[in-house]
């Protein structure tokens, strides 16, 4: 996915090539290895790269036909340094790892998915586990859809606080690894509508927390999204709610460590979802605001 720049003059751009291994009759039935890269523009004139070299290994069932896939994978990823970024200075390159487990049952009725996964970098440790299970109603994609997210560090540096687990989605400057494609990646929150783009991760909450609230050491949320009932659940809305508990309060006067938030999110499913918070806890309302003043995330 080539691009030119005209701000600086430069290519930029994703690119991936990956090789899949099939032994036949083996207790790994297939290996698939992989090798990207990433260039894109970032502030102070310079552009932020990242390399990713990964495997995937799955494993081969007892049943010739079964819904349910087992996968280990492993990546080592060097991307240019985020908190050098923010401060515009040269960026240089910081090396991390990730090692993760996946059991996942594919299907229309009752699909699930178990995600655990470590991490590491030049200064942290953290491990986390995330559950997402449809509980299926009568017609097609229609259902309960269940997130259940814990995360701990084991270690970690306040100097680079964003390494931590963050409660909202992470935004593009809060993504030490880059993730997704973003328009305006290192926009100010909320100067634009691109500077509104998230990834949900970790905690999940829709709400603009993470620059006030800070991160977190743990936490542990659950996220709750249904279809509508009847022949309204052909309009594209859907309510949600989401909790979460972590190890700090907000510091702002409402410092209880639980978080609650409810609403609707409308859009084209898993791939550009708008989300608004109608109902928000006290501590949240002290931090974005309620709805009716407009600051928070849509």
């Amino acid at each position: 996915m080539p691009f030119y720049a005209f701000g600086n003059s430069s290519l930029a751009g994703f690119g991936k090539i990956s090789y899949n291994i099939t032994p036949y009759d083996q207790f790994i039935r297939l290996a698939a290895i992989s090798l990207e890269g990433t260039q894109f523009g970032a502030p102070g004139n310079q552009n932020y790269h990242k390399v990713k070299v990964g495997s995937d290994l799955y494993f081969r069932t007892n049943k010739l036909i079964n819904p349910i896939t087992q996968k280990v994978s492993g990546n080592y990823i060097a991307a240019s340094d985020l908190f050098q970024i923010e401060l515009q200075k040269k960026a240089k390159m910081s090396s991390y790892l990730q090692v993760g487990y996946q059991l996942e049952r594919a299907g229309i009725i009752n699909p699930f998915r178990l995600l655990t996964s470590f991490e590491s970098g030049p200064s942290f440790l953290k491990t986390s586990v995330e559950f997402n299970y449809r509980l299926s109603y009568s017609g097609k994609n229609n259902g309960l859809d269940i997130r259940l997210f814990a995360g701990t560090m084991l270690k970690d540096n306040p100097d680079f606080p964003f390494y931590s687990l963050s409660a909202s989605g992470r935004g593009g400057r809060e993504q030490y690894l880059f993730q997704g494609t973003y328009p305006d990646r290192f926009s100010v929150f909320p100067s634009s509508f691109w500077s509104r783009q998230m990834t949900l991760s970790e905690g999940g909450l829709v709400s603009p927390v993470n620059e006030i609230l800070g991160y977190s050491r743990w936490l542990i949320s659950l996220s709750l999204t249904s279809n509508l009932p009847g022949k309204v659940r052909r309009m594209p809305v859907k309510p949600f709610v989401n909790l979460l508990v972590n190890d700090h309060g907000t510091g702002t006067g409402h410092d209880s460590p639980f978080f609650c938030e409810a609403g609707l999110k409308a859009g084209i499913w898993n791939f550009f979802e708008i989300s608004i918070p109608l109902l928000i806890s006290g501590n949240i309302d002290s931090i974005t605001g309620s709805f009716k003043t407009g600051s928070v995330l849509l």
